[in-house]
């Protein structure tokens, strides 16, 4: 995987040779945060923000911004000025945070890509060759990856691949397909809260269950973006283990008379134990 990142980087990283000072800072001060690619960023915890932070005045920001050059039109098909050029954050945003507060400088690196979606595939493989990310962290971005090549959106320089995604990219992770599955259901999830509630349940800050956050991933109902509380979700999965307890109750009930039916009393009672049980499922 490692080597794979490394050749797609390649392909698409501009060096600036031949910028001008002056250039390179007209540039960092046009940066612009697109809020559709946040979601592509690990977040940080306040402790690991304010270690960040206490680093940075310390030592000052050494790792470039990575940024991607493109033009108005292709971030906004309505632009007044299409051919215009645009620089974009695509990582680095906890440490421009920090420089912009503090007045810190900072380096950058261009990077050319066709499309956003090219830009989203870059940033999950980049997110994904981190080492610190935690388990939630590293499903949370299994799961994007997952479920982009399953819907075979972007690809910003990978090769097509046949078979089914969960088992290729479980033999890349070393985990199960069904694991790389329940990711995707994992991610699908997050994606319903509100950014606030996603940064919570990514740095650990609230701790729902995976098996609630993937439940809600396959809630077709449920909008992107539109969940500010997992109060209600976590109720209603409560209520609907009641159910499931008691039609498994019912079940065994059901299973009885029927190896110890004998009468016509017993015949009527068991239709009316099916009638009942058809109310939890």
């Amino acid at each position: 995987m490692a080597k794979d990142f490394m050749t797609g980087l390649k392909s698409v990283t501009a060096q600036l040779p031949n910028s001008t000072f002056s250039e390179v800072e007209k540039i960092k001060k046009e940066l612009i945060i697109v809020e559709e690619l946040r979601q592509f960023i690990t977040p940080l915890s306040s402790e690991e923000f304010k270690n960040l932070e206490s680093n940075l005045l310390k030592q000052g920001c050494k790792d470039p911004l990575a940024i991607w050059e493109t033009s108005q039109g292709v971030l906004d098909e309505n632009a007044q000025n299409p051919d215009e050029s645009a620089f974009v954050l695509i990582d680095g945003h906890n440490r421009y945070t920090i420089c912009q507060k503090f007045g810190l400088d900072f380096k950058i690196v261009l990077l050319r890509f066709e499309s956003i979606e090219q830009v989203k595939d870059y940033m999950i493989d980049y997110q994904l060759g981190r080492r610190n990310l935690t388990p939630e962290q590293m499903s949370y971005f299994r799961g994007l990856r997952y479920n982009r090549e399953k819907g075979s959106q972007g690809k910003y320089d990978r090769t097509e691949k046949d078979g089914d995604f969960s088992e290729i990219l479980a033999a890349e992770f070393k985990v199960s397909p069904r694991t790389i599955k329940n990711d995707g259901n994992f991610a699908a999830g997050i994606a319903k809260l509100v950014p606030e509630l996603q940064q919570q349940v990514l740095t650990g800050k609230i701790n729902p269950s995976r098996s609630l956050i993937q439940d809600l991933g396959r809630k077709e109902e449920i909008l992107t973006g539109t969940l500010s509380s997992l109060n209600l979700v976590s109720e209603q999965a409560e209520d609907k283990t009641v159910e499931d307890n008691e039609a498994l109750i019912r079940k065994k009930e059901i299973a009885r008379l029927v190896i110890n039916i004998s009468t016509k009393s017993d015949y009527l009672k068991l239709v009316q134990k099916v009638k009942d049980l058809k109310k939890f499922l």
